[in-house]
């Protein structure tokens, strides 16, 4: 029988790009979380958002006095699919992997198309139906130029799980939650390794993806005729099953096109995506949308951002995971330096941290094609001139009076943001949110993002 397998796992957006240890000494990590970055999204609230943001702010409340920000985001939510599929007790095991599906691209029943990238499409199954003798909680597939390239089935997520429960039993204590669990990642987990193991008729072979320990995925692969069913299960964050094509199956989590070059072809892409406009803003193009939905984390939803657009084809769950998140309503023990570590050196590429934000040197990166993650105080009342400036409203000089308002306090909520350009002549930044495509070419001026920033990362190959 299957042993038991404990991983690092993700929701698996790009299920096709998957990859020794590298010891190194850890960052020291902040101990505690500020839920400071909601999403910017204008939805019509009914009664369980309403007890979902609850939590959410007595979780901020809880935490706002005493610690720093870690902004972080991951889960269901990466690319906006917001609605809730409908349960069934139809089993389609044998839709998923019949031969028609993965040779003329034909998916059973009803999808809904999720916004994508790079050309990607990427779909969402509009029904939870049995899989491998288990109800799945979500169930996505990811087409590339119009070939299915994997099948993803989420069948258990402890943030979903744990909120879930609060919402539905507020009498119940965290303890208690995370023991139930626990029981229900067993059931499933054992229940799918031995659906599989009788369907195959074979044991299935270790493997494993990720050059660092942060990211690398260990994984239980069973092999079905032409297919990979790939057991993603990391005990304490989900479940999920991979259907792939054997030949599809990679050892890195780079793109395959980014994968093929060198360094020096690979410089040259990136500073290809950077514009100058006669406004004298200089911009890098390409960096794709993220969103992060009503989940607060916006640290890892930035970063995977950032790599992204360098190659890196991770989604926000494995960047959970390999944060060591466990569940929604804390960022206790997790590792968010040692992960935005582990994801640059999985994209091959260069991580400089600084404090706060140097507009001098962050000029020399932009204007090759790397973007820049900033950690910073965040305030609402900036947050709307930093976004009417992205819609051609100039923004307020830099006055002792204006500068009364910038949120340089310890305990304003902190917040992550990619910066994608600036402008030296007015002496401003350009920079991206978490939040939707809406939330793109937003503007501050220089001295307040040095002002506000309290860690500054900087990529380069």
């Amino acid at each position: 029988m299957p042993r038991r397998i404990y991983s690092h796992s993700m929701l698996y957006y790009l299920a096709n790009r998957m990859p020794k240890p590298i010891k190194r000494k850890a960052f020291q990590s902040f101990p505690c979380l500020l839920d400071s970055c909601s999403s910017q999204r204008k939805d019509v609230f009914n009664l369980r958002t309403m007890k979902f943001l609850t939590i959410l702010i007595a979780s901020y409340l809880s935490y706002s006095l005493t610690c720093l920000a870690i902004p972080q985001n991951f889960g269901g939510n990466l690319f906006g699919a917001t609605f809730e599929p409908r349960t069934i007790n139809e089993d389609y095991t044998e839709n998923l992997i019949a031969a028609s599906v993965w040779t003329d691209n034909k998916l059973p029943g009803t999808w809904k198309s999720i916004p994508s990238l790079d050309g990607d499409e990427v779909k969402i199954l509009n029904v939870n139906p049995i899989i491998f003798g288990q109800h799945s909680s979500s169930v996505f597939a990811n087409e590339e130029k119009g070939k299915l390239k994997s099948i993803s089935i989420l069948y258990l997520d402890s943030g979903k799980f744990i909120n879930q429960k609060k919402i539905n039993n507020n009498s119940k204590d965290i303890k208690s939650l995370k023991r139930e669990f626990k029981k229900t990642y067993d059931l499933i987990e054992s229940t799918i390794n031995k659906r599989l193991y009788k369907y195959t008729k074979s044991t299935p072979k270790d493997s494993f993806v990720g050059q660092t320990d942060f990211l690398r995925n260990n994984y239980n692969d069973y092999k079905f005729g032409e297919l990979t069913l790939r057991v993603s299960a990391n005990n304490g964050q989900n479940i999920c099953l991979i259907i792939m094509r054997s030949a599809d199956v990679s050892k890195t989590y780079l793109s395959s096109g980014t994968a093929k070059l060198v360094k020096r072809e690979r410089r040259k892409e990136l500073q290809q995506n950077v514009q100058m406009q006669e406004s004298g803003d200089l911009k890098i193009n390409g960096i794709p949308m993220f969103r992060q939905g009503q989940r607060p984390y916006c640290a890892i939803s930035t970063l995977g951002m950032a790599t992204h657009y360098l190659g890196l084809r991770l989604g926000t769950d494995a960047l959970a995971a390999g944060a060591k998140f466990r569940h929604i309503d804390t960022a206790k023990g997790s590792k968010m330096l040692d992960l935005y570590r582990a994801a640059a050196e999985e994209s091959d590429a260069i991580l400089q941290r600084g404090r706060s934000f140097d507009f001098e040197r962050a000029q020399k990166y932009l204007e090759k094609g790397f973007p820049i993650v900033v950690w910073r105080r965040y305030s609402y009342e900036r947050n709307l001139l930093h976004s009417a400036a992205a819609r051609g409203r100039k923004l307020p000089e830099s006055t002792p009076n204006d500068r009364l308002t910038w949120p340089t306090s310890k305990n304003a909520p902190g917040h992550a943001s990619v910066i994608t350009g600036f402008n030296k002549k007015t002496g401003e930044v350009i920079f991206m949110e978490s939040w939707g495509e809406h939330a793109r070419n937003k503007r501050m001026r220089t001295e307040e993002l040095e002002a506000t920033s309290y860690a500054t990362f900087y990529f380069k190959l």
